[in-house]
């Protein structure tokens, strides 16, 4: 086995996906820097070996409605102000170029809470590069109702339109944040590319918010990938985690399902506080060379770390 230690080696080995990142939110926060100046500068990424993320655009609840589309313009345009020096990721192509690692890493773009493409609509999503779509956050919109929703149900008829629609254009459809009703319906109805691309683990954590196991088999069995956040209050109920944690939760994961649709989704840049050994992209190495002592072979790491996910999406992007 090759030994692989915390830096610059481990950045040579285990390319990173990072399925999730709040990066346009983080950076739009009063006060915040500018990429260069921030937690997610590219030398950052750099060093912790990330070729590829997901960079969520998150539209807030409280703009669900009419309103929503322009709330998703805004967004699609500061994405495209701050992080212009990061390539978009729309194509097999493109992500082949970013997962080589010649360049900075490649972004991929993630809508979380759907509400918005009712009147945006989804051929101007697919222009505007958005390859994966969540249908809810926490709460009701008109499309699902979120993990916060007491009684919740499930999709209403603009959701299952919206489906529809995703199906035609060959989108990715992120359970992340459905209530349970919800995420049986689109289990149940959407034949298309399934992912959870953030999540905690009610087995550790029994929030609303994490999966359960049965939901991970649903999930898993439709050929979808999940990714673990990193996020404190997501892994253990006392709000505080670190990497034994995340180390203990992925490896939880790996012995129920086996290691090929199991990755990372951290939520960097969507949440208060740290996870202890974990605070940044620039300390992924430390995770892979804890799963190499714990006896994990190099193609499981490298799947954990990234593989996983570069050969989902290399599978369902258009040429």
């Amino acid at each position: 086995m090759t030994t692989c230690s915390p830096g610059a080696e481990a950045e040579k080995h285990w390319p990173v996906f990072d399925s999730h990142v709040d990066l346009v939110y983080a950076l739009l926060q009063p006060a915040a820097p500018a990429l260069a100046d921030s937690p997610f500068a590219p030398p950052l990424l750099a060093a912790g070996g990330v070729r590829v993320i997901a960079s969520a655009l998150y539209c807030a609840d409280a703009c669900n409605g009419p309103t929503a589309a322009a709330q998703l313009a805004a967004l699609l345009a500061a994405d495209e102000q701050l992080l212009g020096g990061l390539p978009r990721i729309g194509t097999k192509v493109e992500l082949a170029a970013s997962w080589r690692g010649d360049g900075p890493p490649g972004r991929l773009r993630l809508l979380e809470n759907a509400d918005a493409l009712l009147e945006f609509g989804v051929a101007a999503a697919c222009a505007a590069g958005i390859v994966t779509v969540g249908l809810t956050h926490v709460g009701r919109n008109r499309l699902a109702d979120g993990n916060a929703v007491a009684a919740p149900g499930g999709l209403t008829a603009a959701g299952r339109q919206l489906l529809a629609e995703l199906v035609a254009a060959g989108r990715v459809v992120d359970v992340a944040h459905l209530a349970p009703p919800g995420f049986r319906d689109v289990i149940d109805h959407y034949p298309g590319p399934l992912v959870c691309s953030h999540t905690g683990l009610r087995h550790f954590c029994d929030r609303p918010r994490n999966l359960d196991e049965a939901q991970l088999k649903a999930l898993l069995q439709r050929g979808g990938v999940v990714g673990l956040a990193f996020a404190p209050g997501l892994l253990t109920a006392a709000g505080q985690a670190g990497l034994d944690e995340v180390c203990l939760q992925l490896d939880w994961l790996v012995q129920r399902f086996g290691a090929a649709q199991v990755a990372l989704g951290s939520d960097f840049g969507g949440f208060e506080g740290v996870c202890a050994g974990l605070e940044g992209h620039a300390r992924l190495p430390a995770l892979a060379e804890r799963l190499q002592q714990a006896g994990y072979p190099d193609a499981a790491i490298a799947g954990i770390m990234g593989e996983n996910w570069r050969r989902f999406y290399a599978a369902v992007l258009p040429a």
